[in-house]
């Protein structure tokens, strides 16, 4: 059985030796940031291997707090992958991973790089279908670079702020003003009638009535990604970690969509916390509705 992954045939794929990328921070010299997302993508590109291949595809299941919230060996296995690359490469960068992250207080002008190694587990172990690998290195409050590669379906989201976003190497358009009617938007309604108050679930029963459809993927990176690319027009979910959106929010802010805490009293990057994102009509009128009389 050809077990190769589906981007091996393409050459913007192919693995690059570290060596021969740009890498030229250090003291008196700018940071790179082009470089990092170059060596993100070859980072990626190494662990989607793992993930692809059969062969060393290890599903021993454990879950975390919840009973959906599955993790496997390669989950541990991809971030020690990514950890070791990133450390080796620039060594005085810190390392936030969604499997054991760092602990100690991170200074406010460290690059830091955020790491899903399996964004999208329970779709891996039952569907192998609709997950990611995903990075987003932010430096001094913002998202300088996004990552996020869909192994199964070939498609690379790549940002690196100021500079536009893409999907394969094709530029991704600013997003255009959309009606909430007419708006796809993006939520797991299992995790919305658990978590969300009664206001809450009140507040998206009357969306689901005013908005052309619903979806749910499974992985918060790739619905994020959906976004950026015109596939889904905003994002719900009650409690995401900055792992789940540090890559993909770049690639928002490249095209011109909004994402921020779903409520006012929630804080990105601290801890847990709710998370919507959508075009930027769509996302005023759900911020809105969420926040009012509250």
């Amino acid at each position: 059985m050809d077990t190769r992954p589906p981007f091996k045939n393409n050459n913007r794929y192919e693995i690059l030796p570290i060596s021969i990328l740009s890498n030229i921070e250090g003291e008196g010299h700018p940071v790179d940031w082009t470089a990092m997302k170059d060596h993100a993508i070859a980072f990626i590109t190494e662990a989607a291997h793992r993930l692809y291949d059969p062969a060393i595809r290890k599903l021993d299941i454990d879950t975390k707090e919840d009973a959906d919230d599955l993790v496997t060996e390669n989950d541990y296995a991809v971030q020690r992958l990514l950890t070791k690359k990133i450390k080796e490469t620039y060594p005085k960068h810190f390392v936030v991973g969604e499997e054991g992250e760092h602990k100690e207080p991170i200074p406010e002008n460290a690059v830091t790089w955020y790491i899903d190694p399996i964004d999208g587990t329970t779709n891996y172990v039952h569907q192998y279908m609709n997950f990611s690998i995903s990075i987003g290195i932010h430096y001094e409050g913002e998202g300088k670079v996004g990552v996020v590669y869909d192994l199964i379906a070939d498609e690379l989201f790549t940002a690196v702020k100021g500079e536009g976003a893409y999907l394969n190497g094709k530029r991704l358009h600013q997003r255009k003003t959309v009606d909430l009617s007419r708006a796809i938007i993006g939520f797991n309604a299992r995790w919305l009638v658990g978590r969300a108050d009664a206001k809450t679930k009140e507040v998206f029963a009357g969306l689901v009535r005013d908005v052309r459809a619903t979806r749910s993927y499974g992985a918060a990176s790739l619905e994020l990604a959906y976004i950026a690319a015109g596939r889904l027009d905003a994002y719900v979910n009650m409690r995401l970690s900055p792992w789940d959106y540090a890559g993909a929010m770049v690639l928002l802010a490249e095209t011109d969509a909004g994402c921020s805490p779903l409520f006012d009293h929630d804080t990105l990057f601290k801890d847990s916390c709710s998370v919507l994102a959508g075009e930027k009509n769509v996302f005023k009128e759900i911020y809105q509705r969420c926040n009012a009389e509250r």
